[in-house]
């Protein structure tokens, strides 16, 4: 019995240091498993901390790629504004370029039409000079006429003078009677027309002259008061240069034919000249 105590005593022993054995074994792991767990708090507040620098992160990303996706949404808006501008723009330059070609058409058909109406006219002026001349011509030959007659008429006057001066004074020398005994005077008379009293009046400026058409274009003040049909004398320096006819006023310009004997030579475009009154 006493061994058995004494066995049962040591095995209680043996226990008890087991269990003190035990427990300091259990009490170091829970330390390791308390540090360990405290590592892990640790590691998870740093990991909830990142999680949370990560999360204001992402919502900065999205805070931006909205903003982006803004900026990209009204950049696609003022494309889609300038699309719709550039195309505006070049149904503008569509249209401007159709109008300025219909204008270019109209600018042509306008010269054709100006130069048509100056052949016209030009062609016009030719057959109205033409009239004019002729009836200028018929004039000349009336008053080469009248010229004639007054001519033959001083002729005859003429002669009854003498015929009347030889009856009067029957001596006369040889030098002055004729081989019929009439008396012969020693001068003859002008068969040209009688000079004109007149006065040098204003000037006007020789704008176009063709010699060929017999036509001359003047520069003249509308105050000057030149009409259509009227003859005018032009004289320079006191030298006479010839007459024109007016067939044309308009606008400060005078039209005129250049009457027969006129000196054209004298009519330089960009001469001036004075009208005899």
């Amino acid at each position: 019995m006493k061994a058995l105590s004494l066995i049962l005593r040591i095995l209680a022993i043996l226990g008890a240091a087991g269990a003190v054995a035990l427990f300091f074994m259990v009490q170091g792991k829970l330390d390791e498993k308390q540090a360990a767990l405290e590592k892990a708090h640790a590691a998870t507040a740093a990991s909830q901390s990142e999680l949370e620098t990560a999360n204001s992160k992402i919502g900065s990303l999205e805070s931006s790629l909205s903003t982006e996706r803004d900026s990209l949404a009204n950049s696609k808006r003022q494309l889609e504004a300038a699309r719709s501008e550039m195309y505006t723009a070049k149904s503008e330059v569509t249209r401007s370029k159709q109008q300025l070609s219909i204008a270019q058409n109209e600018i042509d058909s306008l010269k054709n039409a100006t130069k048509d109406l100056r052949e016209k006219l030009l062609d016009a002026e030719r057959k109205a000079t033409s009239t004019s001349r002729e009836g200028e011509i018929a004039q000349l030959k009336e008053r080469i006429s009248e010229l004639e007659s007054s001519n033959a008429t001083l002729k005859e006057d003429l002669q009854v003078a003498e015929n009347l001066r030889a009856s009067a004074r029957p001596a006369v020398t040889e030098e002055t009677t004729t081989s019929t005994g009439l008396y012969k005077p020693s001068y003859e008379f002008s068969t040209g027309p009688a000079a004109q009293a007149g006065s040098i009046g204003p000037e006007i400026q020789v704008a176009s002259v063709s010699s060929s058409d017999g036509i001359v274009v003047f520069n003249a003040d509308p105050a000057l008061g030149i009409t259509v049909g009227s003859e005018l004398k032009l004289v320079r320096d006191y030298n006479t240069i010839g007459s024109v006819r007016v067939i044309k006023v308009s606008n400060g310009n005078v039209l005129a034919n250049i009457l027969p004997g006129t000196k054209t030579r004298a009519l330089d475009v960009g001469s001036s000249v004075k009208i005899l009154r």
